[in-house]
């Protein structure tokens, strides 16, 4: 059993779509696609209906994400851990920070560390009628998305498919804005947006070379701005570049209280991700400018690498990856500004439909799983039948001269419970041997002329215990040897051989263990 997510990234100049599969064990990445805003190429609504028709993308499980500059996020502490009273508390301690009434805004939250006094958390608000306007443009094209995330928070959920360790910054650098994310260990703790991007660059290049925006654009996709032939000749685009890294170290300089120190002492790195991360040198360029460690995002270990660099470049579609990752069962986020009245609602009439041919596959297994014991049964009935019939003969052999009970198999049990029985009173032992049967055996062994006097003899299972009186500890090598010679008998042992001074002679005790089964010459 497995379901499609789709992850939709909806940006300013282009809309970037992953489609990943969830099954029981694992998650595959289908295909990544795209589609360019603006234009002549019809309204946002008409380019995802034809994405989605073009590509066959599943629309039963979409999620996308606010725009970073149109959420608010903020670290706020409360006293106590109960999550009730946090969503309780929450709004009232957002309210007295914003320039809105509680009833325009969405609000969601997540922790970020605890103990047995306090919370920490990250909390996410944004006007209601922002997340009331992307759900309308998606409906336009036929989607309900099930979850609206916070766009910087949720770039956190590419960490469950790219190794993003330790104090890392993942910046998005995108068309129209930049977008960066706080991760410590693999949990987004805070995140920020600034309008320095990709657009700003293009323009400053079409200014810079007096052209078009379509060779601003191959300019800075196939020669970037820092190529020896461009070096004097793009200072408007150069910077921009600096407005860019001084918004970065801006950026981070402000997350400092969360790494609890420099950030350039305390930051593994800084990961790009997005279509302006691909721009020549780019991450050269941050490394120097931000005394931080920076490159692009790398491709995931394992076979997801093959279905990414096939289906598109994951620099691009990174943002899109991370929503639909976070529809996974890996997400590591779970922030949704679908509340209240703007609340995903099942369609059951849809799940009924999505669920049609799963239903009748449970009729057909349940209906097969009868049949299965039904046979299951009927086999197990013949094959006691059989046993009964094998049982009834048995008797019949053992017991010639009784007629064949209706429970043949209790009547043979009773019958060999009462043999125990009489095999105990009788003291049978080693087959059909009594204790009286052994004492002859054991007293015919015995030499005349051997002169030895039985004082006590015991018989305990398997096992025969003599203690005697004898006039020379030879007479009792010579009785051990004897005994040793009958087929009855197999290991003696000799013990407690001591002077009788009261009577002469000599004690001993002695053992002797019975053969299995029937013995005697």
């Amino acid at each position: 059993m497995s379901r499609g997510i789709l992850g939709l990234d909806v940006g300013s100049y282009a809309v970037k779509a992953v489609e990943l599969r969830q099954t029981l064990r694992d998650l595959e990445v289908v295909q990544l696609r795209e589609v360019r805003l603006g234009g002549s190429g019809g309204t946002l609504a008409e380019r995802l209906a034809e994405l989605v028709r073009t590509h066959q993308l599943p629309t039963g499980n979409v999620v996308c994400a606010l725009p970073g500059d149109r959420v608010s996020s903020r670290a706020i502490e409360f006293p106590f851990r109960d999550k009730r009273k946090i969503a309780q508390a929450l709004p009232f301690e957002v309210e007295s920070q914003v320039p809105f009434d509680l009833e325009d805004i969405v609000i969601d939250w997540a922790e970020i560390a605890s103990d047995r006094t306090r919370t920490e958390l990250i909390a996410t608000l944004s006007p209601r009628k922002e997340v009331a306007l992307l759900l309308n443009a998606l409906r336009q094209a036929n989607m309900e998305p099930r979850v609206v995330e916070a766009e910087g928070l949720a770039l956190g959920n590419l960490g469950a498919l790219f190794e993003l360790p330790g104090r890392r910054i993942v910046l998005d650098i995108g068309h129209r804005k930049s977008t960066l994310c706080l991760m410590l260990d693999g949990r987004p703790v805070a995140a920020r947006s600034f309008p320095v991007a990709g657009r700003a660059l293009t323009e400053a290049l079409v200014k810079d070379l007096r052209v078009e925006t379509e060779e601003a654009e191959r300019v800075k996709h196939e020669e970037g701005v820092f190529a020896e032939r461009l070096a004097a000749s793009v200072p408007t685009a150069l910077a921009t570049l600096d407005r860019l890294a001084r918004e970065v170290v801006r950026s981070v300089g402000a997350l400092e209280p969360q790494l609890g120190g420099k950030a350039s002492e305390h930051l593994d790195g800084i990961t790009l991700v997005g279509g302006t991360a691909r721009l020549h040198r780019l991450d050269e360029y941050l490394t120097e400018r931000t005394g931080i460690p920076t490159g692009p995002l790398e491709l995931p270990p394992g076979p997801a690498a093959a279905s990414l660099v096939a289906g598109g470049d994951p620099l691009v579609f990174g943002p899109a990856a991370a929503l639909a990752l976070r529809g996974s069962t890996r997400a590591v986020t779970h922030m949704n500004f679908r509340k209240h009245e703007l609340a995903y609602k099942v369609d059951f009439r849809q799940v009924g439909r999505e669920l049609r041919w799963t239903v009748v596959l449970a009729v057909l297994a349940v209906v097969l799983l009868g049949a299965s014991a039904i046979t299951s049964l009927q086999m197990k009935s013949q094959r006691a039948n059989e046993l009964e019939a094998r049982v009834a003969a048995l008797y019949s052999e053992a017991f010639p001269s009784q007629p064949v009970p209706a429970n043949p198999a209790r009547a043979m049990g009773n019958e060999i419970r009462e043999a125990r029985q009489r095999a105990e009173v009788l003291g049978v032992y080693r087959g059909n041997l009594s204790a009286l049967d052994l004492l002859a055996e054991l007293s015919g062994r015995v030499p005349e002329e051997i002169d030895v006097v039985f004082e006590e003899l015991g018989i305990d299972g398997k096992t025969i215990r003599i203690r005697g009186h004898t006039k020379s500890f030879e007479s009792v090598d010579r009785l051990r040897a004897v005994l040793a010679k009958a087929p009855l008998f197999t290991r003696i042992q000799t013990s407690e051989l001591q002077a009788d001074d009261r009577r002469g002679g000599n004690t001993f005790s002695m053992t002797i263990s019975l053969a299995e089964g029937d013995g005697g010459e």
